[in-house]
Order: structure tokens, then C-alpha cells, then sequence
């Protein structure tokens, strides 16, 4: 009778063992080349370089700045487009929520990739500047333009050291770039002596006030009032106020529809009495008050 002994049959499950190894290997190595192989045959290959791009929704010269911000923020941030680079089709992100996030000056941006054609199309929605939003220490300086110049409908004074921060606000009231100290009333302007803290992709009030301070600008505009600034004092009290050369002060609430108050304004500009107010008060909604 043949009876194998233990380092027979151990030797033989080594052997079995250090086969499947070398086969584990060998595939590993196998795909590991195939891998190689693939992605050095996307990375360079031409069926995957980009032939066309297209910007829409904003002019062609801001086009190739949006373009070049996108390549720029992907090299740093995307290592697919690190490695295969920008003309490549794969690198490009087609919901790029991280450039928005990094860039709120967008509203909306939106990559379309067109493999047949090898072409990518940019969506933009840039936000327009409305306003200037400044945050305030002190009122009285808000209204004080740089020593020996005169703040004038004609002009814009930008002083070189701003005294506060300040930053563009588009139409939704959102802040999305740091802006100078604009001595001016070519721009609607918000000095805001509240002591909140607001910066970049902040909205300066809630909705309902905003629409309000929206219609507030409109007005001054219609109404041919000397002043696109307004104050907000205390953001508890929900109002805003008007400083002018030639205008009276005139107080807002931003809790009601102002446009009520541009017949007012127009029956005082008529009686004569408009350049001898001090104040007219419109914060009251229907009713107004002046001294």
C-alpha cells in the first residue's frame, strides 16, 4: 500500500500555491499594461481632442477670459485634467459646481460636451453689476467725499485707500466682487452702518426687503432725485434713507411699496415747497409726512 507522506503532499500544495501566484502576477501585470495602454492611447490619441469650443450668453472678448479661468481653475483643481490636459474632451467637467462656488460672479454656468463632434459648448450667466454695497462705521463718513473733490453725477472718485469694504451686488442683491470706494452718483449705493459682516455670495436683505429696495432705487430715479445712495441704519427697523445736496432727506420702508410716494413728491416739486424741506417720510405705508 502507497501512503504519501505529509512533505509530499505539502511540497505539492506549495507548488499549486506559488502557480496560482505567478498567475495572479501575470494577469495583474497583464491588466496593469492594458490600463497603460488605454490611457496613453485616450491621452494621445486624436479622437478625443477637443475641435471647437463655444461661449454663449455673454460678449466674445469676456468669452475667453470665462474660457481661461475654466483651464486655469481645472489644472489646479481636477488631476483628470492635470494629466490629460485641457484639450482633451475627458478633462472637461460638465457641471463644474466648484468653479461657481469658487467664482460668484456666475449665476449659472453649464458645460455641454458633444463627443461626435468633438465640440464643447460654455453656458454663462454672468451677474451684472447693479450697486455698490459698502459696510459703515459711521454714517457721517459715508456721505463725506475725498478732501478737495466734490461727488458730482458726472464723475467717478475712487479713493485709494477705502476706508470700508465694499462689493458689487447684481439685481438678486447678491455680492459677487469686491468693488472700490466709488465717490459717485453714476452707481446705486447701499452704506450699511448695521455692523453685519457681509461678503462674497451674501445677499445684503431677504427677499421681500430687497424687491422694496429695488423699487426704492427706481424711484429716485424717476423722481429725478439728486442720489442713488441709501442708508441702511439698523436692519431691525427695515427702512432706508436718502442724503442729497439738493433733495430733502427722505425715509423709506423697505416693508412696503414705495412707489406710492412719487405723486407726493411731485405735488411738493409743483407747490414750490420741495427746496425749503428738510425731510419728507414715506415710511408710512399711503402717508406722507415732512418738515
Amino acid at each position: 500500500m502507497n501512503i504519501r507522506r505529509p512533505t509530499d503532499l505539502q511540497k505539492k500544495r506549495d507548488k499549486r500555491d506559488t502557480r496560482k501566484k505567478y498567475i495572479a502576477a501575470g494577469i495583474g501585470v497583464a491588466f496593469l499594461l492594458v490600463t497603460i495602454g488605454l490611457v496613453v492611447t485616450v491621452k494621445q490619441s486624436s479622437l478625443f481632442r477637443v475641435q471647437e469650443i463655444t461661449i454663449s450668453g455673454v460678449p466674445s472678448a469676456y468669452g475667453a477670459q470665462v474660457r481661461s479661468a475654466l483651464e486655469a481653475f481645472a489644472y489646479e483643481h481636477s488631476f483628470l485634467a492635470k494629466f490629460l490636459g485641457v484639450e482633451n474632451i475627458l478633462a472637461w467637467d460638465g457641471n463644474p459646481k466648484e468653479f461657481l462656488a469658487a467664482n460668484p460672479q456666475f449665476r449659472l454656468l453649464h458645460v455641454q460636451k458633444d463627443y461626435i463632434h468633438r465640440a464643447i459648448a460654455i453656458t454663462v450667466d454672468g451677474r451684472e453689476k447693479f450697486g455698490v454695497w459698502c459696510g459703515a462705521a459711521d454714517d457721517n463718513e459715508n456721505i463725506v467725499p475725498a478732501e478737495g473733490i466734490a461727488t458730482t453725477t458726472n464723475e467717478v472718485t475712487i479713493q485709494d485707500e477705502p476706508l470700508h469694504e465694499c462689493y458689487w451686488f447684481d439685481r438678486d442683491g447678491v455680492l459677487f466682487a469686491k468693488a472700490p470706494q466709488v465717490q459717485s452718483e453714476l452707481f446705486n449705493r447701499v452704506y450699511d452702518s448695521t455692523g453685519r459682516v457681509l461678503t462674497l455670495r451674501d445677499a445684503i436683505l431677504p427677499d421681500k426687503l430687497l424687491a422694496n429696495l429695488m423699487r426704492v432705487f427706481t424711484l429716485l430715479d424717476v423722481a429725478q432725485i439728486n442720489t442713488k445712495t441709501v442708508f441702511i441704519r439698523d436692519i431691525a427697523l427695515e427702512e432706508v434713507d436718502t442724503s442729497s445736496l439738493s433733495d430733502p432727506r427722505i425715509m423709506f420702508s423697505l416693508r412696503s411699496d414705495p412707489t406710492f410716494s412719487l405723486s407726493a413728491i411731485n405735488a411738493l416739486k409743483q407747490s414750490g415747497d420741495w427746496d425749503r424741506l428738510e425731510y419728507v417720510d414715506f415710511r408710512a405705508e399711503n402717508r406722507a409726512s415732512y418738515r
